[in-house]
């Protein structure tokens, strides 16, 4: 847009959609909307979570229902906690993994497995702590009107070993933003 030299901005006839017959008013109204944030959904845990399954378990209170406004709207999902992996190592690798998955448990691009994990080689085996931060994205095109639910799932590589989600300490929190496509 074209501005003044006092840097205010005027609007010349050339600017208008209706001198660009190509462009309907719908159309222009439409780009407004684009990349738009619709609705934000979040959930909150204060509760201290723990694992010690080699599957996948549902991280309970990390969950989050959105309905989406719009068919062809896509779904950001962020999730943000403190993790903690404790156990005795004798040598090997352990790791424990964190993820957001659909109602129906399937892994949504981009947040598959995020986790903690550390080498361990006292021999005889020794007690081990790691903890930190755990952070999550994903992004899912759901194309339904109908609600969808989103949420966390944990677990570790050893049953010796226990997966924490610290939300006693930080809050876990999980977010579902509606962005308009």
């Amino acid at each position: 847009m074209a501005t003044t030299a006092a840097g205010t901005p005027y609007v010349e006839s050339s600017d208008l959609v209706a001198n660009y017959p190509g462009v309907s008013l719908a159309l222009a109204n439409h780009i407004d909307t684009i990349g738009k944030v619709l609705q934000v959904v979040r959930a909150t845990d204060t509760t201290l979570r723990s694992t010690s399954s080699t599957s996948f378990v549902d991280l309970t209170g990390m969950t989050v229902t959105i309905t989406p406004e719009k068919v062809d709207s896509s779904i950001l999902l962020l999730a943000f906690l403190s993790g903690s992996l404790e156990g005795t190592a004798a040598g090997y690798q352990i790791f424990g993994q964190y993820q957001i998955t659909n109602a129906a448990n399937t892994a949504i691009s981009g947040a598959q497995t995020n986790g903690l994990g550390l080498q361990a080689s006292a021999p005889g085996g020794v007690a081990v702590f790691l903890g930190a931060p755990v952070s999550l994205s994903a992004f899912d095109s759901p194309a339904t009107l109908s609600a969808v639910t989103y949420k966390m799932r944990f677990k570790v590589s050893t049953a010796t070993y226990t997966l924490h989600a610290d939300n006693n300490t930080n809050t876990g929190q999980m977010f579902a933003i509606e962005v308009a496509a």
